[in-house]
């Protein structure tokens, strides 16, 4: 059923002793079907209907000799460990990839709540605006050629293109400026990262950090 007696049957339960509760096993319990007789007093409707409930579980169950062990089902071999268990604690979370892009960099603080929010689409840009029936500009202020919005600004617009050509190439990293095809700044930043050496990368993301604080 996937719960313990006490929450399928509530009502059942409180009739019967709390000693008995405390003491009694399942072997002894199901024993000649001698679970009944663990019942005090009557019971209303609801505990009625809890105990024939109850009864048609019971005929279902089917007791063996094995030794009873715990297993871990956060784990394949059903073993705990620490490790398993915190994992656990996380699963279902939405997890947020670029965080290591923007806290592993030698940039301010305000730089990386920035970039946290500029890729959550949580800037005030002009789109944002709209949705709020703000006044903003119609289109985008730095290329007047397309609605600003922050991944707009940051990645595809021809000024922002041009921005990044010319603070990556002079530092000899011309081959991670983006392209037009280029429209997600987290993707792009992502894929361009992994295109410069390993002992370069963190000195790159640190520059892409700030330039699109200055953007």
């Amino acid at each position: 059923m996937g719960c313990c007696i006490g929450d399928l049957t509530p009502n059942v339960i409180s009739a019967v002793l709390l000693k008995t509760r405390k003491t009694r096993t399942v072997t002894e319990a199901l024993e000649n079907n001698t679970w009944p007789s663990d019942i005090q007093g009557g019971l209303l409707l609801i505990g009625q209907y809890e105990y024939f409930l109850l009864s048609d579980v019971i005929q279902e169950l089917g007791l063996t000799q094995e030794q009873d062990h715990h297993s871990w089902r956060f784990k394949a071999s059903g073993i705990f460990s620490s490790r398993s268990a915190y994992q656990a604690f996380f699963q279902g979370l939405v997890t947020f990839e670029p965080w290591r892009l923007i806290w592993k960099t030698w940039v301010q603080g305000k730089c990386r709540i920035f970039l946290w929010l500029a890729i959550r689409n949580r800037c005030w840009t002009a789109d944002r605006l709209q949705k709020r029936g703000l006044e903003h500009p119609e289109r985008c202020v730095l290329c007047d050629q397309e609605e600003e919005m922050i991944q707009h600004i940051l990645t595809s617009c021809v000024f922002a293109r041009q921005f990044w050509n010319k603070i990556l190439t002079p530092l000899g990293f011309g081959i991670a400026v983006p392209s037009h095809q280029d429209t997600i700044f987290a993707t792009w930043w992502r894929k361009s990262s992994k295109r410069i050496p390993k002992e370069k990368r963190k000195g790159y993301n640190s520059v892409v950090a700030m330039g699109a604080w200055l953007l």
